[in-house]
């Protein structure tokens, strides 16, 4: 019904909490976006969400690396013009095309990140359709056809509080510098109205080794999550996706039984959002006619939207970059962020294509340093596809990355991509709307009557019916023989018709 796209301007002005040490130097900032909400009131739908923005930086005690999170709310208005369908849905999403950060002072800045706003509205049409169960002398062919109707999406949040012991290797923790939580893209089980979600969260921790001077230690901890939705509208003939956000988090240490630092405490709210649709069937008449009139009708053609296929395909993007700066080993982390992607049918298959950031930090022979890299990728999956597949949607989840530093100072990087791939079909099936006008049958045909007819071969039983007026089923009666199973003629065959 709608797909718009608009960029946000943010500006969040920000001081340093009493606790932090002033900034000597900006390493990296970074900018996570999520939707609160997206309702639709008359012709307006107003999106909700929250920006996150975390700042890593290098103070100016002893050059030691710190970080600082501040968020900021923020709402968009959209023009929506409903056209008069009936519950109409509003899907947003939003992602940061941009992010800079302007020092005021060694406490003070201003953040300014580019959101863009992506709305879907979606929304169920009444269609107008002749009864078909009205009138005794009045016959219908029909047809039942099949769609999915699109549900209102559910929303429910999940805490998690769980302790990670670090590994024996691992180094104990003194200061936390600066703790991330990633859920994976999630496994879903439908069963009657409850869905089961499983994923893995992704605990990132950059700390600084207990009793040493700026010693940074990276631990990456993966946590399997699950989480039920209950009671939800639809069931197992439907369709569902999951989509999993982080919309708190909270990295701390705690003491393992030896009174060491040796425990990661992760707590953090997983929101699940259920987007559903439900399949329904409807018994439409494509043809009518009376014994009693000669109808006039009217049709319409609709359009019956259905997904036809999802499936999951992963690639590998090999490249290499080369740093401003060589980095020394090891790095802390690498990042990986999808920006665009756009799908395309094409004979075989679809292809993916778009471009990604690869985010780097690392010890460089000079200081603590991130650098960002773009790239392209064009990708063909190769897929069987019917003839009516219109539309193909895609998302992109980086799953796994490996970096090897070489010896020229560049970096190869091999990154695993996973993709969801749903395809749609769209059918299109012409009705009988109205009758509109009424007139008597004609005499020749109104009166009783024994007609012996030599039917060709384009004939079947509801033509030869509706060309004389005479209900179906005393035609079938009267010659059990005479048609298959699909109601159409048998070769060589003379009927006899009994017109009352």
């Amino acid at each position: 019904m709608l797909q718009t796209t608009v960029d946000k301007d943010l500006e969040l002005e920000g001081t340093l909490p009493d606790f932090c040490p002033d900034i000597s130097r900006l390493i990296r900032v970074d900018c996570t976006p999520y939707i609160d909400s997206s309702e639709i009131s008359g012709d307006r739908c107003l999106v909700t969400g929250r920006v996150v923005c975390s700042m890593l930086y290098e103070t100016d005690y002893k050059n030691k690396i710190k970080s600082a999170v501040f968020s900021k709310d923020f709402s968009q208005s959209f023009d929506v013009q409903t056209q008069g369908c009936v519950n109409p849905i509003a899907e947003a999403a939003t992602r940061c095309t941009h992010i800079s950060c302007k020092m005021l002072s060694p406490r003070k800045f201003i953040i300014k990140p580019r959101l863009l706003l992506n709305l879907d509205v979606f929304g169920n049409t009444t269609v107008k359709t002749v009864d078909t169960l009205s009138g005794d002398n009045t016959f219908f062919k029909t047809n039942e056809i099949m769609f999915e109707k699109r549900l209102s999406p559910y929303t429910e949040d999940f805490s998690f509080e769980e302790e990670l012991p670090l590994l024996q290797s691992e180094k104990a923790i003194g200061d936390i510098v600066l703790g991330s939580i990633r859920l994976q893209p999630p496994q879903v089980t439908l069963s009657g109205n409850d869905a089961l979600v499983k994923s893995n969260a992704i605990i990132k921790v950059l700390y600084e080794e207990e009793g040493s001077e700026n010693e940074l230690v990276m631990s990456t901890k993966i946590l399997p999550v699950s989480m039920t939705l209950s009671n939800l509208e639809v069931d197992e003939t439907g369709k569902m996706a999951v989509s999993l956000t982080v919309t708190d988090e909270k990295v701390t240490s705690e003491l393992d039984t030896y009174g060491e630092n040796r425990v990661i405490k992760a707590s953090f709210t997983a929101r699940a959002k259920a987007d559903m649709t439900e399949r329904i069937s409807e018994l439409v008449a494509t043809d009518l006619f009376s014994s009693d009139y000669v109808n006039k009708t009217e049709s319409m053609t609709i359009t019956l939207p259905t997904q036809f296929s999802e499936f999951d395909r992963t690639f590998t993007i090999d490249t290499v970059v080369v740093p401003e700066r060589s980095f020394t080993s090891p790095l802390f982390d690498t990042d990986i962020t999808i920006n665009e992607l756009t799908t395309e049918i094409v004979e075989g298959g679809v292809t993916l294509s778009g471009n990604y950031t690869v985010s780097v930090l690392g010890r460089t022979t000079e200081a603590m340093e991130s650098f960002d890299f773009t790239g392209n990728f064009n990708e063909f999956i190769p897929i069987d596809t019917p003839e009516n597949v219109v539309n193909v949607e895609a998302e992109l989840f980086p799953f796994d990355y490996s970096t090897t530093m070489m010896s020229d100072g560049s970096l190869a990087l091999r990154i695993i991509l996973n993709a969801k791939i749903r395809t749609f079909t769209e059918d299109r099936q012409t009705i009988i709307s109205a009758v509109i006008n009424q007139d008597p049958v004609p005499k020749d045909k109104e009166a009783f009557a024994v007609i012996y007819y030599f039917p060709n071969s384009k004939d079947n039983l509801w033509s030869i019916a509706k060309k004389y007026y005479v209900n179906p089923s005393v035609i079938k009666d009267a010659n059990p023989t005479a048609f298959d199973e699909r109601e159409q003629i048998k070769s060589g065959t003379k009927m006899v018709m009994i017109k009352k």
